[in-house]
């Protein structure tokens, strides 16, 4: 998208603007950052006048010496540099959310200040904004306030930061990143993605701090650059068009398709998935793309007999950007819906929609039972956590073992199933084909999201559990999983309450973290433990609870949001 500045960024919007493909000139109101966001020139201009080198220089050269981390023994200090990235089109995101009317949730800057409540005593975070600020001071955790507020992004804020920096000045925020760094050369480094700006930046703050080799909590490259998407899930329609069938059961022709999706090709990647097929962004124009939305609805009726499909970006998180269900007997509509979908210029997926199995939550809610698996510091993290949804959009976790999983009425096999296949991705990226594909040991945190229910067609009444998004990064969940390790025990050694849910909620214009996290201390009952992980004003907050089983920690969250609800920090829920 192109950016038209009339003005300087801040809250208010300071007479910002952000110009549509359709020429339509949006108001950048209320957000923290402002909208600049750089385009490709502006990365080779950044990656020549720092590193002397052009970006697939930059790219090859990083993935020599910044490396994956793998924890063993004590935590070592950590530099946090977590942010938004431009990989996953965040900044599309909040700009759709405007030019709809929808109130926008300011990712840059919650990303931002929810990546302090994971800091250790020793780490440095690194942000720019009064929401991050506080949390910074609330938390105790030393800052560097990098103070650039005319970037959407932190990672190119971070670029410009090292573009100004001429090595003599002291006490400025990125001579301090510097100095740190010299002084803890065996830290880690905790990006949000090793996307290509922050491949540049770290290899320049490699040279800068005259250390070896860069340590991060992320995937490699490879992984981070290659497999952090849904493309690889379906094979192309083209390719899934070239199969022919003749009495082969459902579950072989989902088989024979899945050979030929990418992941399976160049890693030998089987998860358990549903009927789909990815639409290739055509340059062409929107009219093929939407020919190729036609041409997969009609495999998905005439193979699997199926009748609805949501389509759904392969490059885009938290739900944004998914229409549907879409009724696959209607062209126009589908049509309609491609041609839309061409102009944000990532591939789809057109897959199975899914009628989930619902589990008991609070106040009568029956919530989706749409859970995840992790990997955690290059291990499968224990158990699964259950994604509490609103429509397609993520509202929080609450962590599932086997015993709470069967406890809930949930299908005891397919807890099995879904545990199985992230010890399959695992060990797809530390196969002999991940040798060859670049990507060997470089998967180290991320997660994939499942859904269980039924979807019809030739299978019937069956309930599946199938892998329907891939988050090779840093994800919501570390939040709950955070929280999580640090309240397995409570005070004096006593075993707390063993289960935690995290539950987003919207503050109000006026809502601190001070205010809020004081608000919900004051409403933990004796035995729980809770906290408020992040507080954006009018845009992002999260709050964390523990509770004696599934049930009891997410009615205990959802009863803290009522609490800030009463208090007048966060929003009615509609």
């Amino acid at each position: 998208m192109d950016i038209t500045s009339q003005g300087r960024a801040g809250r208010a919007g300071g007479g910002l603007t952000v110009r549509l493909q359709d020429g339509t000139e949006v108001a950048w109101q209320g957000f923290d950052t402002g909208p600049r966001v750089h385009q490709e020139e502006h990365l080779a201009g950044y990656s020549s006048r720092l590193l002397g080198l052009t970006p697939a220089q930059a790219a090859e050269r990083a993935s020599r010496v910044l490396t994956p981390y793998r924890a063993a023994g004590a935590p070592v200090p950590a530099l946090v540099l977590q942010g938004a990235t431009p990989a996953t089109r965040l900044f599309e995101g909040d700009v759709s959310d405007l030019a709809a009317g929808r109130a926008p949730y300011d990712c840059a800057t919650y990303m931002e200040t929810r990546a302090v409540f994971t800091a250790r005593p020793g780490d440095l975070v690194v942000g720019r904004t009064p929401p991050w600020r506080e949390a910074a001071e609330v938390f105790g955790a030393e800052a560097v306030d990098l103070g650039d507020l005319e970037h959407y992004y932190l990672c190119q804020a971070l670029l410009a930061a090292a573009d100004r920096h001429t090595g003599d000045e002291t006490g400025t925020p990125m001579a301090r990143i510097v100095g740190w760094l010299r002084a803890h050369p065996y830290a880690v480094v905790r990006p949000y993605a090793l996307d290509e700006e922050m491949q540049i930046f770290l290899l320049w703050l490699r040279d800068r701090a005259g250390v070896e080799s860069l340590r991060i909590e992320a995937n490699s490259l490879v992984v981070s650059t290659r497999w952090n998407s849904k493309r690889h899930i379906h094979p192309l329609v083209d390719d899934a068009e070239a199969l022919s069938f003749c009495g082969a059961a459902p579950h072989e022709v989902l088989a024979a398709e899945q050979r030929l999706s990418e992941g399976c090709r160049r890693l030998g990647l089987v998860m358990p998935v549903l009927p789909g097929y990815t639409l290739a962004r055509r340059e062409e124009g929107p009219k093929l793309f939407a020919d190729d939305a036609v041409r997969a609805a009609e495999l998905l009726r005439r193979r699997y007999l199926l009748q609805r499909a949501f389509l759904k970006p392969t490059e885009a998180g938290d739900g944004a950007r998914i229409v549907g269900p879409i009724d696959l007997g209607d062209t126009d509509a589908l049509r309609a819906a491609a041609t839309e979908a061409h102009q944000y210029g990532d591939d789809y997926l057109l897959e199975a929609a899914v009628d989930y199995l619902r589990l008991d939550g609070a106040g009568g809610a029956r919530l989706p039972v749409a859970p995840s698996g992790h990997v955690r510091e290059g291990k499968v993290a224990p158990g699964l956590t259950l994604q509490v949804l609103s429509g397609h959009a993520w509202e929080g976790n609450v962590f599932v073992d086997g015993a709470e999983w069967d406890r809930c009425g949930l299908p005891p096999a397919l807890y099995g199933t879904m545990r199985q296949a992230m010890t399959a991705l695992q060990a797809a990226f530390l196969s002999e084909a991940a040798v060859a594909d670049g990507s060997h040991g470089g998967l180290v945190t991320g997660g994939v999201d499942f859904a269980v229910g039924r979807i019809g067609g030739v299978f019937q009444d069956r309930v599946l559990a199938a892998a329907i998004d891939y988050n090779l990064s840093s994800h919501g969940a570390e939040y709950l999983r955070s929280f999580h390790e640090k309240t397995a025990s409570g005070p004096a050694g006593r075993v707390a309450e063993p289960y935690a849910a995290t539950r987003l909620f919207r503050p109000t214009a006026t809502a601190t973290l001070k205010a809020a996290r004081t608000a919900v201390l004051a409403a933990v009952p004796e035995g729980a433990r809770a906290e408020l992980v992040a507080c954006v004003p009018g845009r992002w907050g999260m709050v964390a609870a523990t509770g004696t089983g599934v049930r009891h920690a997410m009615a205990q969250a959802e009863r803290l949001v009522d609490v800030l609800v009463a208090a007048g920090l966060a929003q009615v829920r509609a």
